[in-house]
Formats: structure tokens, C-alpha cells, sequence
């Protein structure tokens, strides 16, 4: 197989190099098989890979050299996916995570940025047929349905061999469609997960956000009113308000469900809306409800990431119980040895919490601690406070005489 002209086709039809794109052209990996790993079926892309793994690499290390040879700057374009809680997921590419084989794999080769005086690059990525494909480009990104459909056909007369047709073919598709797909909801959320958004991922590169707004607004007109189903938690107007980037409204969306408290999705999205307005505090304590109603599955998410400091805090509490029987509930307590004022105006936002919780009662056991230490360190209530935390928890009764005398974790 010729692959130098493989990738000069490919740049010559994209302007670009994407390494996924010319692994499907010289049959390493096939469509259904990028499908199944970007939407989390497969463990990692290696598992859908067809070919020796050297030879594979040495057929990316190859293009990679022409691609910088023609003049195209090396781009790192992240492998994930959203998961129900509106995170990126990071999609694995190889089993044994090596770095520098990941790269080859999620390195892309674009033109570079026109710099008054710079060096003209080679003049037949500026053919025609470059040129139509990228007023094509941009009006399927518009979704300017008329001139979509016109230059499509252009293409397809002009250059019938062009490999941008198939994947511009489901994206002109689903623009001529718009409104029509919130007739059946469900049936259209489920299109759009599964086949316009990887569609767009593989086609449109950093224009996959200005496609797809479009259609979150189509989906979160017709969401409207519709109830919080735990079953389908993207049939929401909190998933697409957060997919259009309107925090305050996701916020204020979560509310209006009357057990928000009760959904992990919905406990998550409202801690994340707080933090993306920059309302710290307010982000923490729904964190913290999280934390002691649902312990397992805050800790999933929040491992996903989170604002600097409360993963400082997590990595701290994860490397004190990485040899004790700890459970994910204590978190937040271990959080109040850092920021006590997180327990201020604790009716505000704890009053509708099981008050047998483990996680609850010592969190504010050690902020009453906490509090009559400030006073009065070795006062009667502050001596009994502490044994109280000494029978109930020994371990966080440890990890508070240790900040005694070295300060918060």
C-alpha cells in the first residue's frame, strides 16, 4: 500500500490530517468499529484495530512525517465522550496506556493560522475542490440547509471520489431534518447521541460544538415541562441547558424538580452549574449532600474531575484511606478540616438529609468540635465533644488531633 499517497489525497480533499481518518482508509479500522469505541462499547481502540501494532504505529509515524513535511502544524485533539453527568470521559486507545503511542493516535495535522509574512504553504492544498469542501464545511456548520444542499451536489458531480462525501452525507441529513426530530423525542435524542454527534466529532473537528448547539435548543424547547426521568437522564432541560453552556438556567432547572436531592444526576449537574458561576461555596455543600446520600457514586464522578481544590481535598482523603476501611461519606468531613465555614448555615441546605447518616452525623459532630475549639480549646463541651468524636469515629478523631498539631490536611 502506497501510504504517502493516501495522505496526500487525504490532505488534498480535508486541508487536514486526521489520524482516525486514514486508519479507516488504509483498512486498519472500520466505521462501525470507531463507533463502538467512541460511544464506550469497547474497552479501548486497540480492541478494534485490525493489524500488527508496529506496523500501525509505523504507518502513523509515516503520515505524521509527510504532513509536517507539506507544512500542517500537529494539533491534540483529546479522545472522550460525555457522559450522563455532562463530563468528558477520557476513551482509552491503548490497553497499556503508553503516552507516547497515544499521541500518535490523537495528534491531528491542520494548516497553520495565516501569519502576515509567513511561509506560503504548498499551493495545492488552495485547489478548487479544498475550496468547495470547505464552503461546504461551513455551511453544514450554519445550518444553512440551501447552500448545504447545493454544494453537496456539487461535490458529488465534480469529485464523485471524494472521501468527505459519506461523512458529510448523515450531517446535511440531519440539518434537513432540524425540528422534525423532537416529533418522536426519545427516538431523535437517541440519532443525535448515536450517530450525528460521533458524525460530527470524526467530520467537524473543533466546529462540532457550532453544529450541534443547534440542536440542544430544538431538544430543550421540546423538553419543557417534561419531569426528570432517572431512566433517561439526557431527556432533561438541566442535559441540554448544560450543553448550551447556560448555567444559571441549569441551575435554576434542577430546582424545579421537586427530589433533585434524590437524583444523583441532578445533584451532580446543580453542583456543576454553581461551580461553572463561580459559586464556590454553594457548589460544595451540593457536593456534599452528594457525597452522603449517594457515596459510591459521587466519588465516580468527582474522579472524573472537579475544581482544583476539591480534587486537592479528594487526593488527600483518597492517600489516608488507601490502608483503612473508610467510607466515601466521611469526605465532606475531611473537607470541613480545610474550610470550616462550610457547616455555616447548615439549615439552609441539609434540613431534608437522613440525620442517621454516618457521613452527616460526623461532619457536623466535628463542626461542633470545630467550633468550641475556637472558642475555648480545652473547655468541658470541647473535652466532651472530642470523646463523643473519639467513640463515634476514631479515625477522623485521629486525623483531627493530628491538625491540632500540624494544621488542615
Amino acid at each position: 500500500m502506497d501510504i504517502g499517497a493516501v495522505v496526500e489525497r487525504l490532505i488534498q480533499e480535508r486541508g487536514q490530517l486526521d489520524p482516525l481518518v486514514f486508519l479507516q482508509e488504509i483498512g486498519v479500522v472500520s466505521r462501525a468499529g470507531l463507533t463502538s469505541w467512541r460511544l464506550g462499547k469497547v474497552s479501548c481502540l486497540q480492541e478494534v484495530l485490525e493489524g500488527e501494532p508496529h506496523w500501525i504505529d509505523g504507518c502513523l509515524r509515516q503520515a505524521a512525517r509527510m504532513a509536517r513535511t507539506m507544512g500542517l502544524v500537529p494539533r491534540t485533539v483529546d479522545a472522550c465522550r460525555m457522559n450522563t453527568h455532562g463530563q468528558p470521559h477520557a476513551l482509552q486507545i491503548d490497553a497499556a496506556g503508553d503516552p507516547g503511542r497515544e499521541a500518535l493516535f490523537t495528534t491531528h495535522y491542520q494548516r497553520p493560522k495565516p501569519v502576515e509574512g509567513g511561509v506560503q504553504m504548498d499551493l495545492f492544498l488552495d485547489t478548487p475542490e479544498t475550496m468547495l469542501i470547505n464552503d461546504l464545511l461551513q455551511a453544514i456548520v450554519k445550518h444553512d440547509v440551501p447552500t448545504s444542499t447545493d454544494l453537496f451536489k456539487r461535490l458529488e458531480k465534480e469529485h464523485a471520489r471524494n472521501g468527505m462525501l459519506e461523512e458529510f452525507r448523515p450531517l446535511l441529513g440531519a440539518i434537513t431534518r432540524g425540528k422534525t426530530l423532537v416529533e418522536d423525542p426519545m427516538g431523535g435524542l437517541e440519532l443525535l447521541q448515536g450517530e450525528i454527534t460521533p458524525c460530527a466529532r470524526q467530520s467537524l473537528g473543533r466546529l462540532e460544538d457550532l453544529f450541534l448547539k443547534p440542536f440542544y435548543r430544538i431538544f430543550d424547547h421540546a423538553f419543557v415541562g417534561k419531569a426528570f426521568d432517572p431512566k433517561h437522564p439526557e431527556a432533561h432541560r438541566s442535559w441540554t441547558l448544560e450543553r448550551l453552556e447556560d448555567w444559571k438556567s441549569v441551575g435554576e432547572c434542577v430546582l424545579l424538580e421537586e427530589d433533585w436531592m434524590q437524583q444523583p444526576v441532578l445533584l451532580f449537574r446543580r453542583a456543576h452549574a454553581l461551580f461553572r458561576l463561580r459559586r464556590l461555596d454553594s457548589s460544595r455543600q451540593v457536593w456534599i449532600l452528594f457525597f452522603w446520600k449517594f457515596p459510591r457514586q459521587a466519588a465516580q464522578v468527582l474522579e472524573a474531575g472537579g475544581d482544583k481544590d476539591l480534587m486537592r481535598w479528594w487526593h488527600g482523603f483518597t492517600d489516608w484511606t488507601a490502608d483503612k476501611e473508610v467510607d466515601y461519606d466521611l469526605f465532606p468531613a475531611w473537607m470541613l478540616l480545610d474550610q470550616p465555614k462550610l457547616a455555616e448555615n447548615r439549615a439552609e441546605w441539609s434540613e431534608e438529609t437522613d440525620k442517621t447518616i454516618p457521613g452527616r452525623k460526623a461532619f457536623f459532630l466535628l463542626a461542633d468540635l470545630l467550633d468550641a475549639e475556637k472558642e475555648t480549646p480545652f473547655s468541658p463541651d470541647s473535652m466532651k465533644l472530642r470523646r463523643k468524636l473519639k467513640k463515634a469515629f476514631p479515625e477522623l478523631f485521629t486525623l483531627f488531633m493530628q491538625t491540632r498539631r500540624q494544621g488542615p490536611p
